[in-house]
C-alpha cells in the first residue's frame, strides 16, 4: 500500500523549493541598486526566464516587488521596504556605529560626526572629539545644509541617479566661502565624482579653514539613512584627504553591512 504521507512530503519539498527561489529573487532585487530585469535575475539565479517570471508575478501580486513600466526593471515594493524600515528602526545606529567612529577618530586624530538627513539639512546626532588642541568645533543637534557639506553631499551622491540630480537642483546654493559650489552643474559634477570614489569632500566650502570628508550609511535596500564624516583644520587635512576618505568609506560600508546592505559587505 502506498504511503499516504509521501505525497504530502513531496508537496512540502516543492513548496519549500519555491519559497527559497522567491526569497533568492528578492535578495537579488534588493542587492541591485537600480533594480533588475527578468534576464538579469534568471542569469544570476540559474533559473529559466519562465520560472523567474512566474515567481516575480507572485511577488508582485503579494506586494513584495514591483515592475517599472518605463524600464521593465523589478524593484522592492512596499512590504519588503516596510520590513527593512522596521529592522533599521529597531537597530541602535549609534551603538552600532560607535566602535568604527572611535576608530576613525583615533586613527586620524580629528573630529568625527554621525548625522542624519532631515529635509535639506544634515543633523549631527553624535560627535567624537580628538585630543588635538586645534580641532573642529561643533555640537550635537547642529544643522548644516546638505549641498555644501561632506555629509550632505555623500547622502546626495548615494541616492539613485535621477533622484540625486533632482534633489541637488532643488537646493538653494549660498556662497558661504570663496570655495562654496554655488552652481548646480558644479555641484552635480562633484556628486558624480563622490559617487565613484565612495566619499564626498567639503574643501573649505563652509569654513575657510576646515576640510571634511564624508560617506553615506545605507540600509538593507541600499538607500542612504545616515552619514559619517571626519573633519579637521585644512593645514592637517589637505595632504591626506584621499587616505581619510578611503578610511571613512570603509567605516561607512562596515556599518551599512551590519544594517543588512549585502552589497557593502
Amino acid at each position: 500500500m502506498a504511503d499516504p504521507t509521501a505525497k504530502d512530503d513531496s508537496a512540502t519539498r516543492g513548496t519549500t523549493r519555491t519559497l527559497q527561489r522567491g526569497l533568492t529573487l528578492l535578495e537579488m532585487i534588493g542587492d541591485a541598486r537600480d533594480g533588475a530585469t527578468v534576464t538579469e535575475l534568471a542569469a544570476g539565479s540559474g533559473l529559466d526566464k519562465g520560472t523567474v517570471s512566474r515567481l516575480l508575478g507572485t511577488l508582485r501580486d503579494a506586494g513584495w516587488a514591483n515592475q517599472s513600466p518605463e524600464d521593465r526593471r523589478y524593484r522592492l515594493a512596499g512590504k519588503a521596504l516596510a520590513l527593512s524600515h522596521d529592522y533599521t528602526n529597531r537597530v541602535d545606529l549609534r551603538a552600532l556605529a560607535m566602535p568604527l567612529l572611535s576608530q576613525l577618530r583615533d586613527t586620524w586624530g580629528e573630529t568625527v560626526h554621525l548625522g542624519v538627513i532631515e529635509g535639506n539639512e544634515v543633523v549631527y546626532v553624535e560627535r567624537l572629539e580628538p585630543q588635538a588642541t586645534v580641532r573642529v568645533m561643533s555640537i550635537v543637534g547642529q544643522r548644516m545644509p546638505i549641498a555644501n557639506t561632506a555629509m550632505g553631499k555623500a547622502y546626495l551622491a548615494t541616492l539613485p541617479a535621477e533622484e540625486s540630480e533632482r534633489r541637488a537642483r532643488e537646493q538653494t546654493l549660498v556662497q558661504r566661502t570663496p570655495h562654496t559650489l554655488a552652481d548646480h552643474d558644479a555641484l552635480l559634477a562633484d556628486l558624480a565624482i563622490s559617487a565613484r570614489r565612495g566619499y564626498a569632500v567639503d574643501r573649505e566650502e563652509n569654513d575657510p579653514e576646515v576640510i571634511c570628508v564624508g560617506s553615506a550609511v545605507t540600509d538593507v535596500t541600499g538607500r542612504p539613512i545616515a552619514t559619517i564624516s571626519v573633519s579637521g583644520p585644512s593645514y592637517r587635512m589637505k595632504k591626506r584627504v584621499a587616505d581619510v576618505g578611503k578610511s571613512c568609506a570603509e567605516a561607512a560600508a562596515s556599518i551599512s553591512a551590519a544594517l543588512g546592505d549585502a552589497s557593502r559587505s
